[in-house]
């Protein structure tokens, strides 16, 4: 029997987590026979697939899980997940992340329109939620469609952060029939595949409402203080610009992905690597190799005026400079650290 929505859960080492998770979306608004709850056990080496499996004993018809020893990150278990969905709509929650009891209700107001992706408000959270009642009519606020976004109009939309994968919900044919699959193995996933699948939407929206708390820690995969793999990001931004060109995406949408590889593959990974890595990582070359590669006319076509004066300067360093060691890099991030002091 199809779903309305499939709920996807990656979890790895999870186990303080998942009474939160699980309890905030088995409390949905809407009757559990509008939704499957997919929980995938990325190779937990603690007892997160035992607590999974109690939740599904509790609720055999609603949630499902998935688990295989090597451990695939995020993008993994999602691919894995989406494969097995049977929803209309994919919803994605992190393990340390919850809903509010009426996410899943709210997400409706644009599904039920018709939208291919569908994006909500969200909280940053730092510490234990434990307020899971389910709200009444009297407390349920009305939710309206703050924007709108369609495909005739692609080039003015392609620039906007339209979400994040685990505060919006996907129409799962969407997914499947244009082959978008998240990079395996790799932190960072969300900035490749979020990218791509705007570009086949037909229309998308955003609602005014709060359906997702996000767990800020400081030993997130997003936040760990000078972790290897904060360079994934820019390996999967690098195979988001090969997807680009292979479908014929680059080419046609040039301007604006031109506009937001400067400004994420190069401004955003370095301040990344500026403020939460005390050794700037030895990637120059490679980053400034990546940019000509795809971008040759770069330098002409891009529009900096409106950026910091600091990442100005390094653009000009970055036309000018062939290769540098990350020392060579050091006045940049002093600069930025400064800036941000």
């Amino acid at each position: 029997m199809d779903k309305h929505f499939s709920v996807i859960i990656p979890c790895y080492n999870a186990s303080e987590y998942i009474d939160r998770v699980m309890t905030s979306v088995m409390g949905q608004t809407i009757d559990k026979s509008e939704y499957e709850v997919i929980a995938v056990n990325d190779a937990s080496t603690d007892d997160t697939l035992q607590r999974l499996n109690e939740w599904s004993r509790k609720y055999p018809d609603t949630i499902k899980i998935i688990s295989y020893e090597e451990n695939l990150r995020q993008g993994g278990a999602r691919n894995r997940a989406i494969k097995s969905a049977i929803g209309d709509y994919v919803c994605f929650l992190d393990a340390d992340d919850w809903m509010e009891p009426d996410a899943l209700e709210t997400f409706m107001t644009g599904t039920a329109k018709g939208y291919d992706i569908v994006t909500a408000l969200f909280e940053e959270n730092s510490e234990y939620f434990v307020n899971y009642g389910e709200k009444t009519d009297a407390e349920r606020e009305d939710v309206h469609i703050q924007q709108i976004f369609e495909s005739t109009k692609l080039e003015e939309y392609i620039e906007f952060d339209l979400g994040f994968v685990w505060s919006s919900v996907y129409r799962r044919e969407m997914i499947i029939d244009n082959e978008v699959w998240f990079p395996e193995h790799l932190a960072y996933e969300d900035i490749n595949w979020q990218r791509l699948i705007k570009f086949y939407a037909r229309k998308a929206c955003v609602l005014d409402k709060v359906t997702h708390h996000h767990y800020y820690h400081q030993e997130s995969t997003m936040n760990k203080k000078n972790a290897s793999h904060h360079v994934d990001r820019l390996t999967c931004y690098e195979m988001l610009l090969e997807e680009y060109q292979n479908r014929g995406l680059l080419k046609k949408y040039y301007p604006q992905i031109l506009k937001d590889s400067i400004e994420t593959y190069v401004f955003n990974s370095y301040f990344m690597f500026f403020t939460i890595m005390d050794d700037i990582p030895d990637v120059y070359g490679r980053v400034r190799k990546t940019v000509y590669k795809y971008f040759p006319d770069w330098e002409k076509a891009y529009d900096s005026s409106d950026i910091p004066m600091i990442f100005q300067y390094l653009l000009k360093f970055l036309a000018k400079a062939k290769s540098a060691k990350p020392a060579d890099l050091q006045p940049f991030k002093d600069s930025v650290l400064e800036a941000i002091s």
